[in-house]
Order: structure tokens, then sequence, then C-alpha cells
């Protein structure tokens, strides 16, 4: 419903790095839109790709490439893509980008671990479809609260030849962001198009306060109780 909506009102889709150009250029983007799939599901490949290509939309798919192998693999009762798929899909219009290897929490992870996720599952995508990967997807929550993980995220995704990167972070994409962590907004099955038209319009950016207030409070929780934590093994 939301993309037929879409093509209906006069949108057109861009890829991110078009995006992020066009907006560089000031060029008037009102009714343009930079669509994104998580993780790959297979789902894509059967329910939304036949939808987009019926409305002449493109979308970018952010692969957890373990999941994706020759045959198809069920996680946690879902679904994923095939590489056969993939590439069908690549050659039909649809980009991809990494959203790491096993979908970890990168506040989980030490440096090594991070640069790993980044890399090969980068590596693995541009091995199996001949292309250059630009865009990452990053997996649960942003930390955008841990000031020196996102320095160091950016960093990384800079240095392994990526352009760009979205985020969970609520709000429309502006040309003052950082390429590397954009925002976007969810879409589910149940807005109707008054919902969507608000967020398209700017409706819903208030939300990310709340969001990035939210992720302060529960840092600054974590980090007392880790300081609590030592305090007490050195008094023992």
């Amino acid at each position: 419903m939301q993309m037929k909506w879409l093509r209906t009102n006069g949108y057109k889709t861009l890829g991110i790095a078009e995006m992020l150009a066009a907006m560089n250029a000031k060029q008037d983007l009102s009714k343009t839109v930079v669509i994104t799939f998580n993780r790959g599901f297979e789902d894509f490949y059967t329910d939304a790709f036949p939808v987009l290509k019926q409305c002449g939309f493109t979308a970018t798919v952010f692969l957890v490439t373990d999941r994706i192998q020759d045959s198809a693999l069920r996680v946690e009762g879902v679904n994923y893509l095939t590489w056969r798929e993939v590439r069908e899909l690549h050659e039909a219009g649809i980009r991809f980008g990494s959203q790491t290897v096993t979908h970890p929490d990168f506040r989980s992870l030490d440096p090594e671990q991070i640069e790993y996720e980044l890399g090969y599952s980068k590596e693995t995508i541009e091995q199996k479809l001949g292309v250059r990967i630009e865009s990452f997807a990053y997996p649960f929550a942003f930390p955008e609260e841990d000031t020196g993980l996102v320095r160091f995220l950016a960093d990384i995704l800079e240095n392994h030849g990526f352009e760009n990167g979205v985020s969970t972070i609520l709000g429309r994409a502006s040309r003052f962001n950082n390429r590397y962590y954009l925002p976007r907004l969810p879409v589910n099955s149940w807005d109707d198009p008054t919902l969507l038209h608000a967020k398209l319009k700017g409706g819903y950016d208030w939300l990310h306060w709340p969001q990035r207030f939210n992720k302060l409070i529960h840092h600054n929780d974590s980090l007392m109780q880790r300081s609590c934590s030592v305090a007490a093994k050195e008094v023992k």
C-alpha cells in the first residue's frame, strides 16, 4: 500500500550515494525517498520486490552475510535470501550493502571483532556480486550516546572503503548528517497514507530527541554500574 501511494503521489527513489550527492548539490528532494531493507530476508524477493518493480522503484538491501547461503537458510523462524536470489535482484537493479557477518551488538565486541564483522561482510558481497559495496547498516540500536565508539566505527568504515551508512536514529536524512550514520524512518504495514505522509514531511523527526535522551540515561547507568563494580572489587 505504501509503495503504491508513493507512486501515485509522484515520488521517486534514489540510492544512498545518489541522495547524498543530490543533497550536497542542494537539489529539491521533497518528492524523493531512499528505501532500505535490513538483514536480507527472503520475503524481500517473494513479496517486496514485485511491488517495487511494479512501481518503478529501487531499494537497498543490507545483508547479514553468514545467513546468505547457496540454499535457503532459516534463522529464528525467518528464511533468508540465497546468493542466487541476491544476484538476480542485483541484475534487476536492486542495490546491496553490508549489515555485518553475524549481526552482533557492537557494544559487546572488541575492536578486532568489529573490524572483522565490517571488512569480511563487505569482501564477501563484493566477491559474490563482482561490484564495489559502499553502504553499511548498523545492527541493533545505533550507539550514538557512546561518542568514542561512534568515532571508531566511522574510522573503520572509511578505512574499509565504505562511503556511507544508515542507522536506527529516527528522522529524515539531511546534508548536515554524518554520512556514516544517516537517520532513517521505519515504515510498517499498518502505516496508513496519513501517517506515511506525516513521516515524509518531518512530523516524526522530533522523536530522535527522546530516543537519544533514553540512550544517554541507559549509557550513564551502565557506566555507573561498571564503576561500582570496579570499586567493589578494589575494596575486596
